[in-house]
């Protein structure tokens, strides 16, 4: 564990004052003054987990990459795509405490928690979550659970409790028969996601259960800005085989680089470093599914107790285009079930109600996203919904990489690299 913390430092150490020395040779043209930094307030707080937690940690990364693999595989083609894995996962650990018998053990094995207990499980997800949100005074984090369910059905009391006090949750019984629910359920989500992610549900009706929703908000500035002068107007080939001018962003930066035969990879800090936003770029002819594993063995690298050493701090000369993107993921069951094919829902296993769920063909998770990314910085949010219804002065090697076809993103946590959200941009 020491031999982690003391290169995650010298790591971080070394960025840092990299970036934040005058570097004559940052951009040809352009003084590096003009190059805004963001308020540093040296306010991070690295997310701390027992061995426990850590164990856990390490597998819901492995979930995380494992279903972002699925969604990307059976995505519709001429579209980018972005899931958060924080937001499915803590709605999953709500949902658990619903849980009895084979269906419960199905879904911890799906998530790969199957040696784990509901307390385990309960207080990694406290544990976590009020971790990042306390992370960085510099950034914005913040996370917010519900439990909306049919007024005419009494809910189990030990969920409610678990829910309440483990996850903050707000629990409300509605009348699912009245239009206006759907409105003030939506209404909800707005707020939570700064009026982001303004429509979760459709419409409701009074043979319907339940919705149990988690909605995650991230705003932050890039540690180094990128210069809005450098910005230029240049070709992105996008996965269809055709080619558009972009905006595309431009900097030179000390950090964290990989590169395998199959891709490269490098690490944008926010202000503060609390968090990151990696980049994963393919190599030329390589399948953007392939580049998946090997990422992920390197993003897992950073928390390892045996440090492998593939990351190295180089100087990167990065090109990045402007973008946001939305997107809705409707069959986050049916890839779980595609990780997991012995997956079930069985009717009397779920307990969310006194009186036992009836139909479980209509058990549903549902999440939408949003992200912006431009020369500030980034901002994020999604909202899960699980639902049933009736029926320095130091020289470093540079290196190239240029973001101007299809892509691969995350947003983590510096310290657990725990992943936020996980992208695709490419159309």
């Amino acid at each position: 564990m020491k031999t982690k913390t003391v290169l995650l430092s010298m790591l971080t150490a070394l960025c840092l004052g990299a970036c934040n020395s005058n570097n004559d040779d940052w951009l040809t043209g352009i003084a590096p003054e003009s190059q805004e930094q963001a308020e540093t307030r040296h306010s991070y707080k690295p997310v701390q987990l027992n061995e426990t937690q850590q164990a856990i940690n390490a597998k819901l990364q492995e979930f995380s990459w494992k279903l972002f693999k699925e969604v990307y595989a059976n995505r519709d083609e001429g579209i980018n795509l972005m899931i958060s894995p924080i937001s499915l996962e803590v709605d999953l650990g709500m949902f658990i405490n619903g849980l009895e018998g084979e269906t419960l053990q199905e879904v911890l094995k799906t998530m790969g928690l199957e040696s784990f207990g509901k307390e385990q499980i309960n207080d990694y997800f406290k544990t976590m979550m009020t971790g990042i949100e306390k992370a960085d005074e510099a950034a914005i984090f913040k996370s917010a659970n519900s439990f909306w369910y049919n007024k005419n059905k009494t809910a189990n009391k030990d969920f409610l409790s678990v829910i309440q006090t483990g996850y903050d949750a707000k629990t409300e019984a509605v009348d699912f028969s009245d239009s206006k629910t759907k409105d003030i359920i939506n209404a909800w989500c707005a707020e939570q996601t700064e009026n982001r992610i303004k429509k979760m549900v459709e419409e409701t009706s009074e043979a319907d259960f339940f919705h149990l929703m988690n909605a995650v908000y991230f705003k932050a500035q890039w540690q180094l800005q990128f210069v809005k002068s450098v910005t230029t107007k240049q070709p992105f080939h996008y996965a269809n085989g055709s080619t558009a001018d972009v905006d595309l962003m431009h900097t030179k930066i000390t950090t964290s680089y990989a590169e395998t035969d199959k891709f490269q990879q490098c690490v944008e800090p926010f202000v503060d470093n609390a968090f990151q936003m990696v980049f994963i770029l393919p190599k030329e002819g390589v399948k953007m599914e392939d580049a998946i594993p090997e990422a992920l063995d390197c993003l897992l690298s950073a928390t390892a107790e045996v440090y492998p050493g593939k990351p190295e701090v180089k100087v990167v000369d990065l090109y990045v285009p402007k973008f946001t993107s939305e997107y809705t993921e409707s069959k986050l069951f049916a890839y779980m079930k595609n990780i997991n094919p012995s997956l079930c829902f069985k009717a009397g296993e779920l307990k969310f109600f006194d009186d036992p769920v009836n139909d479980d063909s209509v058990l549903s998770a549902l999440q939408k996203t949003f992200i912006l990314v431009d020369e500030t910085g980034a901002e994020a949010a999604a909202v899960t919904d699980i639902y049933h219804l009736g029926d320095s002065g130091i020289k470093y090697e540079t290196v190239e990489m240029r973001l101007d076809r299809p892509f691969f993103y995350a947003i983590v946590e510096s310290n657990t690299q725990c992943p936020l959200f996980i992208g695709y941009y490419g159309n």
